[in-house]
């Protein structure tokens, strides 16, 4: 049995729905085109919602073109969930990962970065040459100014020791020495 249906796909599209309407509020806009929804083709996010959802109910085998596609479906939702006019970049706060679309969000970026993906105290070690208390206060910082990334390890329930970024970030911003002391 699948823990996501399309029901959560159905919410998400209501909320973008509804934020589009806000905006076109705030802009004057005209009424515009309300989408019924029956008879026509699924939007492109209806599409990349149902994808993430297989993705997070375990229904697809990696294969290079898909994680590719699960890769920008991914960005996709979350720029669309979280982006903002001034593309400045927003952070996904905590609470965020305990919802439904938080917990598909989680098991897409883990099936896309499973390899890549690494604890606080390697991220230290990578970037700092060592994994000392101090060091993984640097890297949590990191976190908080949204240098990095991370995602919630679903195996783990401890929110201190949950959290786990990805590899070619860390390695990026070490080369560029831009982790905050």
């Amino acid at each position: 049995m699948a823990l996501f249906d399309d029901n959560l796909a159905q919410d998400i599209v209501a909320l973008v729905r509804q934020r589009y309407q806000d905006v076109g509020a705030a802009l004057e806009e005209p009424g515009g085109h309300e989408p019924s929804g029956q008879g026509e083709e699924p939007s492109a996010l209806r599409r990349d919602l149902t994808l993430l959802i297989g993705v997070a109910n375990g229904v697809y085998h990696r294969t290079d073109v898909l994680v590719r596609e699960v890769e920008l479906a991914l960005t996709r939702v979350l720029d669309l969930l979280l982006g903002n006019a001034l593309h400045s970049t927003a952070t996904i706060p905590d609470d965020f990962w305990k919802t439904d679309m938080g917990v598909v969000v989680s098991r897409a970026r883990w099936w896309i970065s499973v390899d890549d993906l690494i604890t606080i105290s390697n991220a230290a070690a990578l970037a700092f040459g060592g994994n000392t208390q101090a060091n993984r206060m640097r890297i949590a910082r990191a976190i908080d100014q949204g240098l990095l990334d991370w995602v919630p390890d679903p195996a783990v329930t401890n929110p201190q020791q949950n959290r786990r970024v990805p590899r070619p970030q860390v390695e990026r911003l070490r080369d560029q020495r831009r982790l905050p002391d």
